[in-house]
């Protein structure tokens, strides 16, 4: 029963953030630069609130794992309890889709750390489209003038 919480609670943190990172996404497009001179302003602006949204998606989501292992699976790190850095840095791996760790996770929590490497492949190709989109523009707009 505790594989399938696990596997609930991760769907459902994906959806959440799923929707966050498409409101935050729609605020960059809202609130960045249409017009571009040709300079690499737009892009560099547009890099740089990416990192930083999914700094915070890193931050956020290494949060939530800490309240699950902390309330739920207690035993879901090898050297429990763990760190919050531990945590984080688990959580990072996972969601940058690297996958390895020199620290072990066991149990349940290893398929909610799954599903957020999925959801962190989706969000980083999400976002690298999106990066590539607007400089399209840009070098478009150079090209054209």
């Amino acid at each position: 029963m505790t594989e399938l919480m696990a596997m609930f609670v991760g769907i459902c943190a994906a959806i959440v953030m799923g929707i966050v990172h498409h409101y935050a996404l729609s605020g960059i497009l809202k609130f960045s630069p249409q017009r571009s001179d040709g300079s690499g302003f737009r892009i560099i602006l547009t890099f740089s609130t990416l990192l930083l949204l999914h700094v915070l998606e890193l931050v956020t989501l290494a949060v939530f794992n800490t309240m699950v292992v902390a309330s739920v699976l207690p035993q879901s790190f090898s050297n429990s309890p763990p760190m919050f850095q531990d945590v984080l840095y688990v959580t990072g791996i996972s969601f940058s889709t690297l996958g390895y760790s020199s620290i072990e996770v066991v149990g349940p929590f290893r398929l909610l750390l799954m599903l957020q490497s999925l959801l962190g492949f989706m969000l980083l190709t999400w976002s690298a489209t999106f990066l590539y989109s607007a400089c399209q523009q840009v070098w478009q707009k150079a090209k054209d003038d």
